[in-house]
C-alpha cells in the first residue's frame, strides 16, 4: 500500500488511542468509508467527530473531504488503475455496457431513496411550504442546480420562492430570514463549510429549514426542522454524479406534487398562468 495508507503507517505510532481505533477501522473497511460522513465515521470507531477530524490533521490534510479523496485515489490505484472512474464503469466499456450500467445505477439510486424517504417527513416539509411567508432555496456548486431547479418549479405555482447563486448573496439572504419564512438547503454531504455557517445564519432568526441529504447524521441536519434523504452513493471522485442529482431532483419533484395536491385549486390556477405567460414565447 502507498498514498494515504502509508501516511497514515507512518504516523500510527503519534496517534492518541482515539485515533488509532480510526486508523484501525479504515485499514479494515477502506471502500466503506469512501461513502461515509465524518459523523457516521466517528459512530462506527466509537469516537466523536472532533476525533476524525484530529486525524486529518495530524496527516497534515485540510479534512475529511481531502482524506476521502486521497483514499478514492489509493483504491483506485490498488486496484491495478491509475484511471479515475465513473462509479462502475471501466475504460474498456463500449457504448450499450456504459449505456446500461448508467441506467442500473440511476434506477438503483431512486429505488433506494423511495425506500430511504420518510413520508411524515415530506407531509411536514409540504406543511412548511404552505405556511411560508417566503421560501430561499440554498445550495452551492452542483447542489446550486438543484437549489435552482428548486425555484424554477415552484415558481410555477407560487410567487414566493427565491434562489441566488452568487455565495455572498446566499449569506445576505439567509441573514434576513426570520421565523416566518422557510429556507430549503442542498447538500449532498451535509459538510460543506458554506451551506453550515449559512444554515446557522438561518435558524439565528427562528427561520424554518429543510435539508436534502444523503447523511442523516451531519452538522446540517442537526439543527434541521425537516431532512429528506437522497439514495446515491457518491464517491469523492465522483462529484456531480448524474444519480446524484436525479433523486435530488425526485426528491423535490415529490414535494411539488405534494404542495399541488394540497392545493390544488390555486396551483392548477397558478400553473395555468405562468404557463399562458410564457406561451407566446414558443414555436
Amino acid at each position: 500500500m502507498n498514498g494515504i495508507f502509508a501516511t497514515i503507517e507512518g504516523n500510527y505510532a503519534k496517534f492518541t488511542k482515539s485515533e488509532k481505533r480510526v486508523a484501525d477501522f479504515i485499514f479494515e473497511n477502506p471502500q466503506r468509508v469512501l461513502y461515509t460522513s465524518i459523523t457516521d465515521l466517528a459512530e462506527m470507531c466509537g469516537v466523536g467527530d472532533t476525533t476524525v477530524f484530529r486525524f486529518c490533521k495530524a496527516l497534515k490534510l485540510n479534512g475529511y473531504q481531502e482524506f476521502k479523496m486521497l483514499l478514492a485515489q489509493d483504491i483506485s490505484n490498488s486496484n491495478g488503475s491509475n484511471n479515475v472512474l465513473v462509479g462502475t464503469i471501466n475504460p474498456d466499456d463500449d457504448v450499450k455496457t456504459v449505456c446500461e450500467k448508467a441506467l442500473s445505477t440511476n434506477i438503483a439510486a431512486l429505488n433506494e431513496t423511495f425506500h430511504v424517504l420518510d413520508f411524515d417527513a415530506v407531509s411536514k416539509a409540504v406543511d412548511l411550504i404552505s405556511a411560508a411567508r417566503r421560501i430561499h432555496f440554498f445550495g452551492m456548486g452542483s447542489s446550486g442546480v438543484i437549489a435552482l431547479e428548486g425555484k424554477q418549479k415552484f415558481m410555477r405555482i407560487l410567487p414566493n420562492v427565491e434562489y441566488v447563486s452568487d455565495c455572498h448573496m446566499q449569506y445576505m439572504a439567509a441573514s434576513l430570514l426570520d421565523s416566518r419564512d422557510l429556507a430549503v438547503i442542498v447538500s449532498y454531504s451535509g459538510s460543506t463549510k458554506d451551506m453550515i455557517e449559512i444554515h446557522k445564519l438561518i435558524k439565528k432568526n427562528g427561520c424554518k429549514s429543510i435539508c436534502i441529504t444523503r447523511f442523516a447524521k451531519s452538522s446540517l441536519t442537526n439543527i434541521a426542522d425537516v431532512v429528506l434523504l437522497c439514495g446515491s452513493n457518491e464517491g469523492p471522485l465522483e462529484g456531480g454524479a448524474s444519480s446524484t442529482t436525479m433523486v435530488q431532483l425526485y426528491i423535490l419533484d415529490v414535494l411539488y406534487l405534494q404542495y399541488f395536491i394540497k392545493h390544488y385549486n390555486q396551483s392548477r390556477e397558478n400553473k395555468s398562468r405562468t404557463t399562458e405567460s410564457i406561451s407566446n414565447q414558443l414555436l
